[in-house]
This record gives C-alpha cells, sequence and structure tokens, in this order.
C-alpha cells in the first residue's frame, strides 16, 4: 500500500511556483512642451525605451533649483518635433486597453511615419522596428521608399523603391523626381535606367507590378479576385488594383512567359504564375495561401496550378532584373550606412 512519504512532491501535472511580482519604478509624471502643447505622461516608458531621455532625467537640478519636467510650469521643452508626432508616439508608448485587446494601435499612415521620426531620432530601437513593420503593411509608392528609406534609415525601402523607380516604363516626369528624390539621385537613376535597358532584356525578365486583378483562371482567363484582401504573412491590406502590393518571388523559374515580349511594349505579354510565387512588397513573404481557389466564371478549382497573368495596356508588368544589381553598385555606400542602423 502506498504512503504520502513515499509519493513524488511534484508528479509533473502540479503548477509550478509563481513567480514574485516585478516592482516597477513608476518614476511618477514627465511634463513635456512640444510646439504650444503640453504633455504629461508616466516618465518610466520614456527612460526605458530612450538611452536619450534616461541621461536626460539624470542631470542635475539647475541653479535656481528648478526640475524641468516636475510640472506644468516648467517643462522640458522639446524643439524642433511636431506635436503630433509626439501624440502618435504617445499612443505607442500608452497603449489603451482597448488596443491591447484588439492586439493593434490604429494609427494612420502619417502618424506611423512620425513615431518612426521619432523613434529614430530617440534611439527607440523596439518602436522604430514596430514602426516600420505598419507602415510596411500599407501603400507606399517608389518615391516615398526612396524618400522615407533615406530619411529614416530603413535600407529595404531605399533600396526597393530606388529599383521599382528604375524598372519603370515610362519613368515619372523629371520635375517630380527632383523635387522628391533631388538632382543628383536623380541621374544616377537614368544612368542605372539606361544600363539595364542596355542588357539582353530575355535572360533579364522578372515580374512585377502587378495587381490581384490581372490574376486570371488557367483555364478560362476569366478574374480570379474582384476584391480586396490580406497578406497572409504580415496581414496588411492589398487593394485589388493597388499595382505596388505584390511581387514575384526572387529566383529561377518562377513563371512562364507564353508570349514572346516585343520591344514595342509589354502589354501582350501573358504569364503562368504559382500562388506560392506571389510576394508581399510589405514584408517580402508570401502574401496568397497555399489553398485551392475556385473560378467565379467556370467554378474550376485551382490548387497549386498555374494562374494566368495578362498585362494590361498602360501597366507596368515587367522590370529588368539588372536594375536591381546596378542599383546595388551605384549605392552600395548609402544602402550599408542605413542596414547597419539597426544592426
Amino acid at each position: 500500500m502506498s504512503s504520502a512519504s513515499n509519493m513524488s512532491p511534484n508528479d509533473g501535472n502540479a503548477p509550478g511556483p509563481i513567480a514574485a511580482p516585478r516592482r516597477i519604478r513608476w518614476g511618477g509624471i514627465i511634463f513635456f512642451k512640444v510646439e504650444d502643447f503640453v504633455f504629461e505622461a508616466p516618465r518610466y516608458r520614456f527612460a526605458e525605451e530612450s538611452e536619450v531621455f534616461e541621461d536626460m532625467f539624470q542631470l542635475p537640478t539647475g541653479s535656481d533649483g528648478a526640475v524641468e519636467g516636475t510640472n506644468e510650469e516648467h517643462p522640458i521643452a522639446l524643439e524642433g518635433y511636431k506635436a503630433t508626432d509626439f501624440d502618435a508616439l504617445l499612443k505607442v508608448l500608452y497603449p489603451t486597453p482597448r488596443d491591447l485587446i484588439s492586439g493593434t494601435v490604429e494609427l494612420k499612415k502619417e502618424e506611423w511615419i512620425g513615431v518612426l521620426n521619432l523613434s529614430t531620432r530617440w534611439n527607440m530601437k523596439q518602436i522604430r522596428k514596430h514602426s516600420i513593420n505598419e507602415l510596411s503593411k500599407v501603400s507606399l509608392n517608389p518615391g516615398e521608399k526612396v524618400a522615407l528609406g533615406r530619411s529614416y534609415k530603413v535600407a529595404r525601402w531605399f533600396r526597393d523603391g530606388l529599383t521599382e523607380l528604375a524598372s519603370e516604363h515610362p519613368i515619372q516626369p523629371l520635375a517630380e523626381l527632383k523635387s522628391q528624390l533631388g538632382a543628383e539621385t536623380v541621374c544616377t537613376l537614368l544612368w542605372v535606367q539606361n544600363q539595364a535597358l542596355r542588357q539582353p532584356r530575355e535572360r533579364l525578365l522578372v515580374l512585377t507590378g502587378f495587381t490581384l486583378s490581372m490574376l486570371g483562371c488557367y483555364f478560362c482567363e476569366a478574374q480570379m479576385f474582384t476584391s480586396s484582401g490580406n497578406c497572409i504573412s504580415c496581414s496588411r491590406t492589398i487593394a485589388v488594383d493597388d499595382y505596388t502590393a505584390l511581387k514575384l518571388a526572387d529566383g529561377g523559374n518562377t513563371f512562364q512567359v507564353e508570349t514572346a515580349v516585343t520591344t514595342s511594349g509589354f502589354s501582350t505579354t501573358t504569364l503562368h504564375i504559382s500562388t506560392q510565387h506571389v510576394m508581399c512588397r510589405g514584408c517580402s513573404q508570401c502574401a496568397l495561401a497555399h489553398t485551392s481557389y475556385s473560378c467565379l466564371s467556370c467554378s474550376r478549382t485551382h490548387g497549386n496550378r498555374w494562374f494566368m497573368i495578362k498585362a494590361r495596356p498602360g501597366k507596368k508588368v515587367i522590370e529588368d532584373d539588372s536594375a536591381s544589381q546596378k542599383v546595388l553598385e551605384e549605392f552600395q555606400d548609402e544602402i550599408a550606412t542605413y542596414e547597419s542602423w539597426d544592426q
């Protein structure tokens, strides 16, 4: 007969000890003045997320005995920043219960750019990374990618934006490009495009700039997607006609060209691709679920069978892979600088 003294004190099913609560030093309330607005917030998150503020809070008291930030009459003045950007940052630093329940902080595109600006300038690494991920879920045109990538040291945006601009047919108006990128960058970009166009085209075709609406049934050629969807990898919304949202996976034989590509344009080109090769430009991961899709027109089912893509007149669907390589060669130092920012 078994006795209690012969039993193991823990048979593997009993719960382990509960960890003791971690003491949080809130540090009191801190007051900031940005433009004409005074903000107040718990002090600890600023010191926790940024060495800039941690050092700032350790500065000695002034000769007059006043301590900046301790009350509304003596706030810490943050010069050269926007109040709207700071307000957006506070929403990320101090999410509401509703934010926590929904699993996300709902900010507009411009607000996330503001958060990226401040988190970059104040070296808030986790928040910077999160804002980059959130902005990657929205549609950024090539010019925005270059400008934001350069301003906030995001190598992927900078590189992809330049490659997309160099691959455009036709390229954007010169005045528009100069206002976005500056004359020197535009000159280099035009040179990259010129060099790419000199390469043998049949070896350098890469599918890009297509939309969900251009994915057609392999059997009857009817449109497969008639409404917006979400990337299965990052949940970014992909509008049905957003030609900046999707790209083809890098690598070898990922698509088949049914008709020859002529020098007069790409509008007659028909290609066949598998869903597993349709990538989201925001996260560079697979955008479509590896599942069966039924054609709304003929009811035939597509498993991992090919979808048809037929380029429409006036839409950029083919780009030169050489443009990507030339961009890396000509902008390698600047790209390397941005890549080192998050290391």
